[in-house]
């Protein structure tokens, strides 16, 4: 019996999930029938690469559509195997290129040919089934393109019952002919609940296909079942699923980045939203951030009395816009004889901004720390890059805050400094979120970010998962920036 085939229709995502994964098994199977060193999820990269030349991560992400951790991890495995290296950008020297290989381009013709042959197997089976394929799929999405399938299932259910109060009396409808044009949020509203054993599957699916350590996905998927086989999540619906299945989860493994949201609300790598605290140093000093404010994460660059510079980051952007705006607020800071960054209030970002920061900060490459992620052979090494625009802070002391709300990208920075041992952090223990992933979509309107790598020092093998970054000097985060103040005005000149 084939349970998800029952459900037709509603477990549409799941066949497509359940057909793609034998399909990369089985382009997997050939390449290493072939003795080629190439992966099934490599394809569309290497073809970009081929026919438009060197690009940027966000270039590959937009044009394929997929996340910037998905693309590096693409790109870092295809980097092990000697196919794609680092190419500078002609107009931005400090702008990431990735460019294919020599070697890559030696097995084009091999490549080439297997594709056409899989390519016609594959045409031959769905016209035997009677269907073109590529044509179906092309429709359809330019008809979902047209009209957003959620807003079509409002229309065919047309206005909803309105739900009674307290006092039994209904209340007035709140829907309006705008909100059910929309295809988010109210689609999830309205339209019938997907059975709680249909959602708690489809996670459990995707826990074993991508979570980053495989055993561990899988004890997460048997114990999800096992519970769901007992009735376990039967009664419970939308944010009461999502919270109790997160719980279930974390209680197996203390995985900060894990979680299970409802209702179309975006998942990020955090457990809330940021609360944004205006707070300027209790010191004075020559105020650079008024134009600043808190474009692109940077909340205050400010020079402070005996020429200490301070740098408050609520959050690494990736923007090529923000890259460069780094590079000035590093300009401002230039010639200071000791720095503070703050990210007592930072939740964290892309890898991007992260290595350009650190840069600055080292006077020769640097070996950073090293990541891995499901499916890779090899981890990848995170090194600053070899030039920036402005003069680096390489012999300056650096003070790095931290809170115990200071999570994911921002804990990658300031473990990849410490490891080096070039900053001395000041505050509290940091959240312990060492894992990084992406968003997977469920039905019903659910979603979850799904960690799929870790990254640690490779000299111990150690991360900061659960366990959060230790600061060298302890105190409450309130106070980590007057202690850091004092620490820096110690130094020697």
């Amino acid at each position: 019996m084939d349970y998800v085939r029952e459900l037709g229709p509603l477990a549409l995502d799941h066949r497509f999930r359940r057909m793609t994964e034998t399909l990369l098994r089985t382009a997997d199977d050939l390449y290493e029938t072939r003795g080629l060193p190439f992966r099934a999820r490599w394809t569309s990269t290497y073809q970009l690469l081929f026919s438009h030349g060197p690009l940027g991560i966000t270039d590959l992400a937009d044009r394929l559509r997929l996340t910037h951790p998905a693309i590096i991890g693409i790109t870092d495995a295809m980097r092990d195997e000697g196919l794609v290296a680092d190419a500078r950008d002609r107009g931005d020297a400090r702008r990431r290129m990735v460019a294919l290989t020599a070697r890559a381009r030696e097995l084009d013709a091999e490549l080439r040919s297997l594709w056409k042959a899989l390519a016609d197997v594959q045409h031959e089976r769905f016209a035997a089934a009677g269907v073109d394929i590529v044509a179906v799929l092309n429709a359809v999405e330019d008809e979902m393109a047209k009209q957003p399938i959620a807003a079509q299932v409002l229309d065919r259910l047309g206005p909803a019952a309105a739900p009674r109060s307290r006092q039994g009396r209904r209340r007035a409808p709140i829907i309006t002919t705008f909100a059910l044009c929309l295809a988010g949020a109210s689609a999830h509203a309205q339209a019938p609940a997907t059975p709680p054993r249909v959602v708690v599957e489809a996670i459990a699916d995707s826990l074993v296909g991508g979570y980053i350590y495989e055993a561990t996905g899988r004890l997460f998927a048997d114990s999800l079942r096992a519970r769901s086989a007992r009735g376990h999540f039967d009664t419970l619906t939308g944010t009461s699923l999502a919270s109790e299945v997160t719980d279930v989860l974390r209680r197996i493994a203390p995985d900060r980045h894990l979680g299970i949201r409802f209702d179309g609300a975006p998942v990020s790598p955090t457990d809330g939203p940021v609360r944004v605290m205006r707070r300027r140093p209790s010191a004075s000093g020559t105020d650079a951030s008024a134009a600043a404010g808190a474009l692109f994460g940077f909340e205050r660059i400010e020079r402070l009395p005996d020429n200490i510079g301070y740098l408050d980051v609520r959050g690494f952007s990736d923007d090529p816009a923000a890259l460069r705006f780094a590079d000035s607020v590093m300009a401002t800071l230039s010639g200071v004889r000791a720095l503070i960054i703050d990210l007592g209030q930072n939740r964290g970002g892309g890898p991007e901004m992260v290595r350009l920061l650190s840069t600055y900060l080292f006077d020769k490459p640097t070996h950073l720390v090293s990541s891995f992620m499901r499916g890779m052979s090899q981890p990848s090494e995170r090194w600053t890059l070899s030039e920036v625009r402005g003069a680096r802070l390489g012999s300056v002391p650096v003070f790095v805050l931290t809170s115990s709300r200071t999570i994911s990208a921002a804990e990658s920075f300031a473990f990849g400094l410490k490891a080096r041992n070039r900053i001395t952090i000041v505050g509290e223990p940091t959240a312990g979120g060492g894992h990084f992933g992406d968003v997977v979509s469920l039905p019903g309107g659910f979603s979850m970010f799904l960690p799929r790598g870790r990254t640690y020092d490779p000299r111990t093998n150690e991360g900061w998962e659960a366990t959060g970054i230790q600061p060298d000097v302890r105190v409450p985060y309130e106070r980590a920036l007057d202690t850091a103040l004092e620490l820096a005005k110690n130094q020697k000149r």
